[in-house]
């Protein structure tokens, strides 16, 4: 059954954590036909509120009220004034679309794209050396009381095991996996996209992006990817980031955990994300 919505349709970025979704958020935040929510599941306003035995009557009118909902987490609006995210000025006052992005509860993708018509999903894969090593840098992502040869396979000090976390190298391959299954069930509304072709070619990828969406590119995205890939910032979590080095953790991730992930990923469907 289908469900009228106040608005045309709605956009879910999933990606494990340090993957890259906070850059590709903007990027479809820079649409002035988007309203966008940042984590909204995680945050304190809705968290939890759709679980994996939710309705559909639930899921809508989730959906419903994130779109209306206002504070500043799910609006990242302390992250605009430290000039960390951009403020994007240009903006219509009732959006067609609604963007929210997760670097958890990537097991709710398949209820929302089996109960919500109007939802695509877009899945954001990275090299899993660099997910790691992005991973083991960013110290409110991990405690620098952890030893990251006993966490890195399964973070078992961050997830805690929990269902929806998604830090460690088993969780970037239960999520790689996902998404593989994902677009193979779902080929017209799910994206499956690796952050290093976004890298190297984004416009094009954007693009390509914003087609399959139904979303139009405007100035105000060219400009605000122009400005991700020349200003750069050294705070962790700034979407501003220059000239990327996508070959950085060659440099400074442990040799054995790199032979490892090789080792495992190697001649099996993953191999495709370990192409650089």
């Amino acid at each position: 059954m289908t469900i009228e919505l106040p608005f045309k349709d709605v956009v879910a970025i999933h990606g494990v954590p340090r993957s890259g979704t906070s850059w590709l958020a903007q990027i479809l935040d820079s649409s002035p036909n988007v309203r966008y929510k940042f984590q909204p599941l995680f945050s304190n306003s809705f968290k939890d509120r759709i679980h994996i035995r939710s309705s559909q009557q639930e899921m809508y009118e989730f959906l419903v009220e994130l779109y209306h909902y206002e504070d500043e987490f799910l609006d990242r609006t302390i992250q605009k004034k430290e000039g960390i995210y951009p403020h994007f000025k240009v903006k219509k006052t009732t959006p067609e679309f609604l963007v929210m992005k997760h670097v958890r509860y990537h097991y709710l993708i398949n209820p929302f794209l089996e109960n919500i018509p109007q939802l695509k999903a877009v899945g954001i894969v990275r090299h899993p050396c660099a997910v790691l090593n992005s991973w083991r840098k960013a110290p409110k992502e991990f405690f620098p009381e952890l030893n990251f040869h006993e966490q890195w396979r399964f973070a078992q000090d961050r997830n805690f095991f929990k269902p929806e976390e998604y830090f460690g190298f088993h969780r970037w391959m239960e999520a790689a996996k996902m998404f593989l299954w994902l677009q193979q069930r779902f080929p017209d509304r799910f994206f499956l996209i690796r952050y290093e072709t976004l890298v190297r070619n984004t416009e094009q990828m954007v693009q390509q992006l914003f087609q399959f969406l139904n979303l139009e590119v405007e100035e105000q995205t060219l400009e605000f990817i122009k400005k991700s890939k020349t200003i750069h910032q050294n705070d962790t979590y700034s979407v501003f980031k220059g000239q990327i080095n996508l070959h950085q953790w060659r440099q400074e991730l442990d040799v054995e955990i790199v032979d490892e992930v090789y080792a495992t990923l190697k001649e099996s469907e993953f191999e495709q994300f370990l192409d650089e």
